[in-house]
C-alpha cells in the first residue's frame, strides 16, 4: 500500500483508570500500608506490592512500569476503579495520534484481538504479530495530576508533578513477536520508521532473537529512511545497553524522556540546570554512538548530534502533538493540533533553550514546551507516544 510511515511492534489493551483519590486512600488502609513501606524497587508479588510501588513513584514524581507475577493481579488492582478501554503501546498510540491528522501508517502489532480490531482507525494498516490469540492482557494505566494530596495512615504527601504508572503482565509483550520477512517486505518504500522499546521482554534469549530479527527487518528499509528508536525504563538495565549496541548502526535518533535519561546516567538531575542536563545527554551520546540523542521533558525537548538544527520542525511537531493530547486526550483533530501549535511557550523554558543553543551551536536543537497551566483535566498517559507520532510526521515533512 506504499505507506511512508511504519512503526513496530508493541500493541496492547489499556485500562485507563479514572483517578479517584478516595479509592487510593481506601486501598492504603485496606492493605495496611505505611510511609516506611514505600519503596520504588521491590519485587512485585501481590496487589499490595503494586500499590506500594505506585505510591512510592507518585511521591517522588517519577513514572514507572510495574510487571506483577500474573495478569490477575493487574486486573484485581483495576477493578477498584472505573476505567475506559483504549489501545496502547508506543507504536500504536503514535499511529493513532497521526491518524487523527489524516496520516496513514503501517504497523506490526504484538497482539491482535477484539479490541485491536474494533479500536484501530481504518487508515492504520496492521500486520498481526499473533493470529488466533484472543486472550486480553490488560495494561493498567494509573494517571495522576500534580498537586494531589494523598493522606491515609501515616502517609501524607502531595504529588510534585503529573505522572503515570503502568502496570501489566502481558504474555504477548513478554514474547514480543517480530515478523522479520513479512513486515520487512512491506516497508521497502517507507521514509520513516518508529521502533518502540523492548522493555517488557524479560528473557535474554528471547531478547537476542528479537533484536537480531529487528536488525534484519530494518535492512528492508530504503537507505535514506530515518529510524527513530524509542527508549524505555528497562527493569534489566543490561538489556537496554545490549539493544543500543546492536541497533546503533541503523538508528538515526535515540529518543527518551527525562526519567529514562536519569535512569541511564544513574542519578537525579535538575532538568532546568543546563549543565546537569547536557552532561547527561553528552554521556549517553558518547556511550551509545547513536547519531542523535533526543530527550523530551515536561519543560523542553533537546536533540544533540550532528546537524541537530535540521530536526527543528520535527521537534516542534512532536511538542504540539504531545501538548494536544495533554489537553484533549484521545479525541482531537487537525484544528485542535494547529490551535495547540500556536499556544505560548513556557517562558522559563524559552530562556533555557536560548542559552543551550548559544553555547552548543549547530550540535543542538532545543525547543520549549507549551504553557498548559490552563488545562484543568489533563491527560498524562501516552504523552511520549503522542510526541513520537508528531516527531515522525515532522521528519516526513523535513526540508
Amino acid at each position: 500500500m506504499d505507506e511512508k510511515i511504519a512503526m513496530g511492534f508493541h500493541t496492547c489493551v489499556d485500562y485507563e483508570l479514572i483517578w479517584d483519590k478516595n479509592v487510593i486512600e481506601e486501598q492504603i488502609k485496606r492493605h495496611n500500608i505505611h510511609n516506611k513501606d514505600l519503596e520504588m524497587n521491590i519485587g512485585v508479588l501481590s496487589e499490595r506490592d503494586i500499590l506500594i510501588t505506585a505510591l512510592a513513584h507518585l511521591k517522588e514524581g517519577v513514572g514507572c512500569e510495574i510487571i506483577p507475577e500474573t495478569e490477575r493481579q493487574s486486573k484485581d488492582f483495576a477493578e477498584h476503579f472505573k476505567y475506559k478501554i483504549t489501545l496502547g503501546g508506543t507504536a500504536t498510540r503514535a499511529a493513532i495520534a497521526i491518524s487523527n491528522l489524516g496520516y496513514p501508517s503501517l504497523i506490526q502489532t504484538s497482539c491482535y484481538n477484539e479490541y485491536v480490531r474494533k479500536l484501530l482507525p481504518t487508515n492504520i494498516r496492521a500486520i498481526p504479530g499473533t493470529v488466533g490469540r484472543e486472550v486480553i492482557y490488560p495494561h493498567i494505566v494509573l494517571q495522576c495530576a500534580a498537586g494531589v494530596r494523598i493522606k491515609a495512615n501515616d502517609i501524607d504527601f502531595i504529588t510534585p508533578r503529573e505522572n503515570r504508572i503502568l502496570i501489566s503482565y502481558d504474555e504477548d509483550s513478554l514474547n514480543l513477536p517480530v515478523l522479520e520477512k513479512e513486515f520487512g517486505n512491506e516497508i521497502k518504500k517507507c521514509e520513516v520508521f518508529l521502533l518502540g522499546s523492548f522493555t517488557e521482554i524479560l528473557d535474554f534469549e528471547i531478547l537476542k532473537d528479537r533484536i537480531e530479527k529487528t536488525y534484519n527487518m530494518m535492512s528492508y528499509l530504503p537507505d535514506n529512511a530515518i529510524v527513530v528508536m524509542e527508549d524505555g525504563c528497562y527493569i534489566k538495565e543490561e538489556f537496554r545497553h545490549y539493544i543500543h549496541s546492536k541497533l546503533a548502526s541503523r538508528a538515526d535518533i535515540l529518543s527518551m524522556n527525562e526519567d529514562e535519561l536519569q535512569k541511564y546516567i544513574g542519578r537525579r538531575i535538575n532538568i532546568m540546570d543546563k549543565d546537569e542536563v547536557m552532561d547527561g545527554v553528552k554521556y549517553i551520546y558518547n556511550k551509545t554512538g547513536i547519531k542523535n540523542i533526543l530527550v523530551h521533558s515536561a519543560a523542553w525537548v533537546i536533540v544533540y548530534g550532528n546537524n541537530a538544527r535540521k530536526l527543528n520542525k520535527a521537534l516542534e511537531s512532536g511538542i504540539a502533538m504531545s501538548a494536544t493530547r495533554f489537553r484533549k486526550g484521545d479525541d482531537f483533530n487537525k484544528d485542535d493540533y494547529l490551535y495547540t501549535k500556536n499556544l505560548n511557550d513556557k517562558s522559563e523554558s524559552k530562556m533555557f533553550c536560548q542559552k543551550l543553543e548559544q553555547e552548543y551551536g549547530e550540535n543542538i536543537c532545543c525547543r520549549p514546551c507549551k504553557d498548559l497551566s490552563f488545562v484543568e483535566h489533563p491527560t498524562v498517559v501516552g504523552l511520549g507516544d503522542a510526541f513520537a507520532g508528531g516527531l515522525v510526521i515532522g521528519l516526513l515533512e523535513r526540508d
